[in-house]
């Protein structure tokens, strides 16, 4: 297959702030490769990014969300309108360079078990136009905290080989619909329980889980204006603050495994208890997070049921002894 003949679907949540969304559709419309269909979920006031949105594309799809379900519910509804092979899941806050879709999708033609392919993300450095690294994927930290690979780092070149990460960020990735549909939850694909943020860290880990790989193309290049940057912690409202914290738990509570993960126990619990002292003293507000994944335990407990059961039937299929669950860095 050429990435000629792949159809591939652009789908896109836009909140209230749709100040970047001109610069974004216009890197769109430059790509090498055509993106076949625009999907976008309005989950906030729809009349300004509706317009915004229908003036340049006529034949878009538009769903309005004003109860607003995030990030992972819109995208949600944006998967459930795509007729395509491949989906890109973007932030309306990043601009991608003309060859990023077609290089990603070149991943998925020249590898097998690929379910997704992100790029090189870049970011602005302070007000100097300088450039630093947004992402190179994610990798993880021995206390099982995702975070995104070389995130600062102003060695633009340090990267230069596609390469098998643990995950990739959401704010520009490409996803096969076929793997996506492999690990459906309570008919969803991205876990509306997360609302906002690490949906994309769990939408991979799973994947991964059951056998498929997740690429890093460092050739594929995009810039990302991320709203949650360091430093600009208490920039980022309160409510998604708290979701953030839950959403660590959330995780841990799906993909943690004491055979596999067993060694970790003692750093992971200093980290914790470090953690904890510092929202007290820092952020004693966002503690609220904690009771948040609290609730959600027993509903996770499920889901991890429901994971290791497909693990289990990989195993059997592939013969493998231990599940790949983390790849720790």
């Amino acid at each position: 297959m050429q990435t000629e003949d792949m159809t591939i679907t652009a789908c896109l949540v836009v909140h209230d702030d749709i100040s970047d969304l001109p610069e974004l559709l216009t890197s769109l419309f430059g790509q090498t490769r055509k993106i076949c269909q625009f999907v976008f979920c309005l989950t906030g006031t729809a009349g300004p990014a509706r317009a915004a949105i229908t003036e340049r594309l006529p034949d878009a799809v538009i769903i309005e969300r004003p109860d607003n379900p995030g990030f992972s519910g819109g995208i949600n509804a944006c998967l459930h309108e795509s007729r395509s092979e491949f989906v890109l899941i973007l932030n309306p806050d990043v601009v991608l360079q003309p060859n990023y879709v077609e290089l990603c999708l070149r991943v998925f033609v020249e590898e097998k078990r690929v379910a997704g392919v992100g790029g090189l993300l870049l970011r602005l450095a302070g007000q100097d136009d300088r450039k630093e690294i947004d992402s190179a994927g994610f990798v993880v930290q021995p206390w099982l905290r995702l975070i995104d690979r070389s995130a600062g780092s102003s060695d633009l070149t340090q990267y230069q080989d596609r390469e098998d990460v643990v995950g990739v960020c959401a704010a520009a990735a490409v996803f096969s619909t076929e793997a996506l549909e492999s690990i459906v939850e309570d008919e969803m694909i991205m876990d509306e329980d997360f609302w906002m943020y690490k949906e994309d860290q769990d939408l991979c880990l799973r994947l991964g889980e059951v056998g498929f790989r997740i690429v890093f193309e460092p050739q594929a290049l995009a810039h990302h204006s991320r709203g949650w940057a360091p430093g600009r912690r208490f920039a980022v409202p309160l409510e998604l603050r708290r979701h953030s914290l839950k959403n660590r738990y959330l995780i841990l509570a799906k993909h943690w495994r004491i055979r596999v993960h067993g060694w970790t126990l003692p750093v992971l619990v200093l980290f914790e208890v470090g953690l904890f002292c510092a929202l007290c003293c820092r952020d004693p507000r966002a503690l609220k997070g904690y009771l948040l994944a609290l609730k959600l335990l027993p509903k996770m407990r499920t889901q991890r049921r429901h994971l290791s059961l497909r693990l289990a039937r990989r195993r059997k299929r592939t013969g493998e002894n231990r599940p790949r669950i983390f790849v720790t860095a």
